[in-house]
């Protein structure tokens, strides 16, 4: 906590934390309209738009602005990032337009010559994945050797350019079969391409940030022992010999079955690992009385943990054409959105306080972190969310794409308001001139969050 009162903000932050919203409502909408999955099939190019919003609008946005704040924190280095975050945040919004563009002229609805927006908006993507890269790796560098959660940032950072790499020649696939007849690339790229954003990119950034948000917003100890390094081996490791093993499988290597299923058993154990290590950290904590972004974190692990049974069952049974998408979903909604958002209503109102009131503390009353929000009016709504998703889960399973639209119709109203908490955060934090007539002894409490 104190590392972060003593860094610099990063400015362009929550800028991404905005754009990031505006296409996490966009994907929602996209789904209940009945224009993607579920109501579309899953390879179907409107849900690989929605997929996109998702996955490149919502989360990846959302993980490299928080990473330009929390790398320089978990390093304690300086913010190196300075204007290349705005590059690399207008590069990411223009090629993911384009994508998006690609995407709408694969099912027919703009003249196809506008398909070949789908690799250029790839490749705008990947040059704003090098910007942000560039300046994270600058830090990251500095400060070997790193931190514990930083070694997982710095993993999941190599598995997001393996995800857009391979998305841009799938793209090339897609919009020019006649240059690159490649059907063997769509077959297995996809599956090397999900394995490396869902597990590599995504899972391994969000478990490294939760690492370290959760520790310092739970004041549990930073220190997680040989459990930690367990996890890390076992994630990191298990995740890159399966990732490696299935390359070679692609390229013709005839692997037996068998060596890329203990690869990804070790992932799964490594992920198992890692939820029984955050129970530990939940009862180490030194903040008995759990705040709503870390009590709401908790339905997100609990999401992660069910998604390690339906992997299995995919596995074992090969069902991956009706258990993937709602595997897939309760992935991203559940665990990895659902973190996020729990997070979010943390670190929006930390980083308001510090801009509104890093400079007078000490010198006059400030109020707590705390005081920016309402638990009370939020709480129903992150219980809505992870309740819809639930819900939204099981009509997946059950097959009731009717249903499902309704749960998620629900977790976007849901949304709306959580983002409705945060912007009012924003709109309402009070700009400290003169000391104020604080009647409530807690709000002098300057290093409070």
């Amino acid at each position: 906590m104190f590392k972060m009162m003593g860094s610099a903000i990063s400015r362009w932050t929550m800028p991404h934390f905005a754009a990031a919203i505006v296409f996490f409502i966009a994907a929602q909408i996209a789904m209940i309209a009945g224009i993607s999955y579920p109501s579309a099939p899953l390879a179907a190019p409107m849900t690989l738009a929605a997929v996109h919003l998702l996955t490149i609008g919502w989360l990846t946005i959302l993980m490299l602005g928080a990473l330009h704040q929390f790398v320089p924190v978990i390093t304690a280095q300086p913010n190196a990032a300075g204007r290349s975050a705005l590059v690399s945040l207008v590069a990411i919004l223009v090629g993911l337009g384009a994508m998006e563009t690609g995407f709408v002229a694969l099912e027919g609805r703009l003249a196809h010559a506008a398909v070949l927006a789908l690799p250029a908006g790839g490749l705008l993507v990947l040059a704003g994945a090098i910007a942000a890269c560039a300046s994270l790796g600058r830090t990251l560098w500095r400060a070997r050797p790193l931190p514990f959660a930083a070694r997982f940032v710095a993993i999941g950072l190599v598995f997001l350019f393996a995800t857009i790499v391979l998305g841009i020649l799938m793209s090339l696939v897609l919009s020019r079969p006649d240059l690159m007849p490649w059907p063997r690339v769509i077959s297995h790229g996809l599956q090397l391409h999900l394995m490396a954003g869902l597990i590599g990119w995504f899972t391994l950034t969000a478990i490294g940030v939760s690492y370290r948000l959760l520790t310092m917003f739970t004041l549990a100890p930073e220190e997680r022992g040989p459990l930690g390094t367990a996890v890390l081996l076992l994630c990191a490791g298990g995740r890159a010999a399966t990732w490696l093993s299935s390359v070679a499988d692609a390229a013709g290597a005839a692997l037996p079955a068998a060596v890329i299923a203990a690869a990804a058993a070790v992932t799964g154990l490594g992920l198992a690992l890692y939820l029984i290590d955050m129970v530990r950290l939940y009862r180490g904590r030194r903040r008995h009385k759990l705040e709503l972004n870390t009590g709401m974190a908790l339905p997100a692990l609990i999401a992660f943990a069910l998604c390690i049974p339906l992997a299995i069952r995919i596995a074992v049974l090969g069902r991956a054409g009706t258990l993937g998408g709602p595997l897939a979903y309760l992935l991203l909604f559940g665990g990895l959105s659902g973190l996020g958002l729990s997070q979010l209503y943390k670190i929006v109102p930390f980083l308001t306080w510090l801009e509104r009131y890093g400079r007078v503390l000490g010198k006059q009353p400030v109020p707590r972190v705390q005081d920016l929000v309402d638990e009370r009016r939020d709480r129903p709504w992150f219980v809505l969310y992870f309740a819809a998703v639930a819900l939204g889960t099981v009509f997946g399973l059950l097959g009731r794409p009717l249903l499902w639209r309704a749960a998620i119709l629900a977790h976007l109203i849901a949304s709306l308001m959580i983002f409705r908490a945060l912007w009012l955060v924003r709109r309402r934090a009070p700009l400290i001139v003169h000391p104020p007539a604080f009647a409530a002894p807690s709000l002098q409490r300057s290093n409070s969050a």
